[in-house]
């Protein structure tokens, strides 16, 4: 037989504790054109995460708004919740009839991403560069080519 223990309640200690998902998480917002927004995640997308991001995603989609482009190249865990969040964000952008562009260059972003299929269901970019956008800025025109940003991209140093 055996014998169940019970044991005394242990304190948390300090590493246990998890910090909130705004410290473990940034989204950046940015036009890249009048017609393409882009949010560059960094961080950690987890299960405590995935609904900051979801809410910060989903919260750029309108009906016929702007194309949303996210960089997921700051990203340094992608779990299975935020590939969830991927999905949703994706869905709710046809809906919308938006374009969902997904920029991401690391083995942590990329292995889930490919494991799921979900590479080929995005069509995942490597550079914020390649990302077509609409919209006329600076002198460009829709349909065309943007010049390459002139330093670093929400802390991603250039390729």
């Amino acid at each position: 037989m055996c014998a169940h223990v019970r044991s005394a309640a242990r304190p948390q200690s300090p590493a246990a504790v998890v910090p909130p998902p705004d410290e473990l998480l940034a989204v950046a917002v940015r036009p890249l054109s009048a017609l393409t927004v882009l949010c560059a995640v960094s961080g950690e997308v987890d299960f405590s995460t995935a609904p900051h991001l979801r809410d910060r995603l989903l919260g750029q989609i309108s009906s016929a708004g702007p194309d949303l482009a996210v960089d997921l190249s700051g990203v340094r865990f992608l779990g299975a919740a935020g590939l969830t969040v991927l999905v949703e964000v994706r869905a709710a952008a046809l809906a919308s009839g938006v374009g969902l562009h997904v920029v991401a260059r690391t083995r942590p972003v990329l292995r889930p991403l490919a494991v799921t299929g979900l590479d080929f269901e995005f069509g995942v970019l490597t550079r914020v560069d390649d990302v077509p956008v609409r919209g006329h800025r600076s002198g460009v025109l829709a349909g065309r080519r943007r010049a390459p940003a002139s330093g670093p991209v929400a802390g991603v140093p250039p390729a």
